[in-house]
């Protein structure tokens, strides 16, 4: 019988603590010094902006379906609401041996209820994991602020 090993890197994506997308992969080369770089702030900063770009792309899709530039829509029409009354927050998660690596959190209420509820971002991760092994494994970090204080 096989053993199976466990991957030891993992990405996650949430909604409300709710798993979206799970992925476990690995890394040739890892560098623990990376863990305590700027880069991996930059690293997830990036993957942030990836993942809102493509919520953007899917909002002016979704929104430009149902535009219709013939309904006179009134002033009397329009219902305002507090959008950030119930808050959904999405959450971009690193692990590396089941600890946090690093997390980042945005607020998913500037995009419509169909497009943060119906998240799919498969032709994402591919980029996404190659970001985080180039960055997981690169050789040369910038300190972060809490070593230059040390």
């Amino acid at each position: 019988m096989r053993k199976i090993e466990k991957t030891p890197y993992e990405f996650y994506l949430y909604i409300n603590g709710n798993i979206i997308v799970q992925r476990y992969f690995n890394i040739k080369g890892y560098n623990p010094n990376a863990l305590r770089s700027m880069e991996i702030r930059e690293m997830i900063d990036d993957i942030d902006t990836m993942i809102q770009n493509d919520f953007k792309k899917k909002t002016e899709d979704y929104l430009y379906t149902y535009y219709n530039p013939y309904d006179v829509q009134l002033e009397s029409d329009i219902q305002r609401t507090n959008i950030f009354e119930v808050e959904d927050f999405f959450d971009i998660e690193v692990k590396v041996n089941d600890k946090t690596a690093i997390i980042k959190r945005f607020s998913g209420n500037v995009y419509p209820p169909k497009v943060r509820y119906s998240t799919n971002i498969r032709e994402l991760i591919p980029d996404i994991i190659y970001r985080i092994q180039d960055t997981l494994s690169q050789k040369k970090y910038e300190m972060s602020y809490g070593e230059l204080a040390l």
